[in-house]
């Protein structure tokens, strides 16, 4: 439980405490923020306000001088803890210079709601260098993970969970809605675009703002590409690492098992994801120009729909969502696109890269990774399959009134996004029943691991179907692409799927004995949460608010209970057993 080489060991424990409790205070005070610039506040709660601000600011004056009370070497400990040694003598100058400014040189009295929406340039000042300071207390958290050992499934389960109330108490405020929003409808688009699932009581284009919309692209944003990548990468900014124990949990989160290749996956995660929003974005750009007539409106909806495609969200400003695109296929076909780049996995895309990006004579000592050629070739034959399929059952349905190549078209989206995106081009209530039997069973394989995407992954079902194969054979040893597949990663396999299954079952029945909607709409509802696709049959708005909270938690659990499930199985694989039981047949 090593702190750090500047402190002797009897003050660590004492100064774990102290920045877990620092981290909690700038947590807070962040929060207060959108309470005070969110809300219409009365006098006594910009006093109380005032009050904590007052506290935030003392904490963090008092904070650095007891570490460099309790430091054992003065001069390493002004090299190691530079940033927060100026930010914090600039938050001590800046008090000094208010307090000269509005004690002395103005003769003006003291108010703690002083510091409560400012307007005077000198109390501006002030609480923009204490929002600063407040801030660095955030790259400290890798060091506060060390020292309370938290696992990496608590934090991705309590990373998700904070992100949802965070996106909640946004989306509160008054000026994120047009005629505001109840607490379980915050709650319910929160967890939506947190959990990239896309199931919307409210729709995002009329009843939020501008300022809402944006809430729920940051939501996206950070859902999708994953609490912990996001939080690694800002720890890569502020610290330049994130260190052993942070390498270990951000290793285990995103399933890699070369650690020292983390940093280098990290960069291309972002980078890969950057490039193709803005691909993405530049072209729903310049189709929607054409819709629009007005370049930063088109911007805006192609940004929003670029970021909402790639991570899978489902999340649409248009309020029949891209049926308006049935005919458009530079729209149809860059959706897609963005939605399958999404879904199969960086770990997929960076063993691509390094295959065909890098240089020939580096290509020729490496090879495709297994993991790579189930889900490319599950994911395609997935596609194809679907889209026959979705072509045949819907071929005098909805698709009757177009002709053949967007017939064609429309079948390939309608294939494309069950997995996991939510988007549409037909009108998912009047859909055959066939065609909806097909898009649940894609709803529940959904994207690879390590993607944006949900459900059980591909890459369970390809190693249930080598599984099967193996059983038919007589075989003991699963094998794919000459792979033998462990024990262990079998046994995962089989218990996401029953996972699964038992919580999809159960919600069905839950929201089937408390509302009365009909078997298929409510079961396919469940499982559009569950795999967070987004897909609905249009019942959502009218859920009651049990059956809201209760999809809030199918969303929730399907974000992150089979990749939490899977990790809490992974802390027992080197666990030794000493006991051996008899052997019997059932």
């Amino acid at each position: 439980m090593r702190y750090h080489q500047g402190y002797p060991e009897k003050f660590w424990r004492f100064l774990y405490s102290l920045d877990a409790f620092l981290f909690f205070v700038a947590t807070f005070y962040v929060l207060s923020l959108i309470i005070e610039f969110g809300f219409v506040l009365t006098p006594d709660k910009k006093e109380l306000l005032g009050w904590f601000n007052i506290f935030v600011l003392s904490v963090s004056l008092l904070e650095l001088f007891i570490k460099f009370l309790l430091s054992s070497s003065k001069s390493y400990f002004l090299s190691d803890e530079y940033v927060d040694v100026i930010f914090t003598n600039l938050l001590f100058v800046a008090m000094l210079y208010v307090g000269y400014v509005h004690l002395y040189k103005l003769g003006l009295p003291f108010h703690p709601s002083f510091l409560i929406q400012p307007h005077d340039p000198h109390w501006i000042f002030l609480k923009i260098v204490l929002l600063i300071s407040v801030l660095t207390q955030f790259k400290e958290f890798n060091r506060i993970l060390l020292g309370l050992k938290i696992k990496p499934v608590q934090l991705l389960v309590g990373g998700f969970f904070s992100l949802i109330i965070l996106g909640s108490l946004l989306l509160l405020l008054p000026q994120s809605s047009v005629q505001g929003v109840s607490v379980i409808d915050a709650i319910f688009m929160s967890t939506s675009a947190t959990c990239v699932t896309g199931l919307a009581t409210l729709q995002p284009g009329m009843d939020f703002t501008l300022l809402g919309q944006i809430i729920l692209l940051f939501l996206m944003e950070v859902g999708g590409l994953g609490i912990m990548t996001i939080g690694a990468f800002v720890a890569l900014i502020l610290r330049g690492s994130f260190g052993i124990e942070g390498r270990r949990i951000m290793s285990e989160s995103i399933e890699i098992e070369a650690q020292h290749h983390l940093y280098g996956l990290l960069k291309q995660i972002v980078r890969f994801t950057l490039i193709m929003e803005a691909i993405g974005t530049a072209i729903f750009t310049w189709r929607f120009y054409v819709l629009f007539d007005d370049f930063p409106k088109a911007f805006y909806y192609g940004l929003f729909h670029a970021i909402s495609g790639f991570c899978n969200a489902g999340l649409s400003l248009f309020k029949d969502n891209f049926t308006r695109f049935q005919t458009d296929p530079y729209i149809v076909i860059t959706m897609a696109a963005l939605i399958i780049t999404g879904g199969i996995g960086f770990l997929v895309i960076s063993d691509l890269h390094k295959y065909f990006i890098e240089p020939t004579k580096a290509r020729r000592k490496s090879h495709l990774s297994m993991q790579t050629k189930v889900v490319l070739s599950i994911t395609a034959a997935l596609i194809v399959c679907g889209t026959l399929l979705i072509y045949f059952t819907e071929h005098h349905n909805q698709l009757s009134n177009l002709s053949f190549p967007y017939k064609l078209l429309n079948a390939f989206f309608q294939a494309v996004t069950p997995r996991t995106a939510g988007f549409n081009t037909m009108d998912t209530g009047l859909l055959n029943p066939a065609t909806l039997l097909i898009l649940m069973a894609l709803m529940v394989i959904g994207g690879a691991s390590g993607s944006t995407a949900g459900g059980i992954k591909v890459n369970t079902l390809g190693i249930l179907f080598g599984l099967l194969r193996a059983t038919v054979r007589g075989k003991n040893k699963v094998v794919l692409f000459e792979r033998a597949i462990p024990t262990v990663i079998l046994n995962k396999a089989i218990a996401i799927t029953f996972f699964a299954m038992i919580i999809t079952t159960t919600g069905s029945l839950l929201i089937l004995m408390h509302d009365n909607f009909p078997f298929v709409q409510t079961i396919f509802e469940a499982i559009s949460a569950f795999n967070t696709v987004g897909l609905s049959m249009g019942i959502t708005p009218q859920l009651s608010h049990f059956t809201k909270l209760l999809l809030v938690l199918l969303m929730f659990m399907g974000r992150v209970g089979p990749v939490s499930f899977v990790m809490a199985l992974a802390q027992k694989e080197k666990e030794e057993e000493y006991i051996n039981y008899p052997d019997e047949h059932i």
